[in-house]
């Protein structure tokens, strides 16, 4: 029943929406060591940082927070780095649109 289900679901995405393409960066999201080494000792602290943002039609980056920390001193590089990010926006059916988008960012 569940592969059933699950069949249903990827057949009505592939099938169900013409034409759609996710967004591809232009200006990828980067974050270097040497960005974050006085914040975080990597020898002794590694965790998470969910970013949830908007692309809109125009492929910017807007309405970015932070859903999920573990170092809240990160918040502000992070978020500044997603916002210099930019993006060939999400097309469907032709049309450029609004997509939401969560970025889990991984410090290890």
């Amino acid at each position: 029943m569940k592969s059933l289900l699950l069949c249903l679901v990827i057949m009505s995405i592939i099938f169900g929406q013409d034409n759609c393409l996710l967004p591809v960066p232009k200006i990828p999201f980067e974050l270097s060591y040497s960005e974050i080494h006085e914040i975080i000792n990597f020898n002794h602290i590694g965790g998470r940082v969910n970013v949830e943002f908007t692309i809109d039609e125009n492929g910017n980056v807007i309405n970015s927070i932070i859903t999920d920390t573990f170092n809240f001193l990160l918040n502000a590089i992070v978020l500044d780095k997603v916002n210099q990010s930019k993006y060939h926006p999400a097309v469907q059916n032709g049309i450029p649109v609004r997509v939401k988008y969560v970025l889990p960012i991984i410090f290890e």
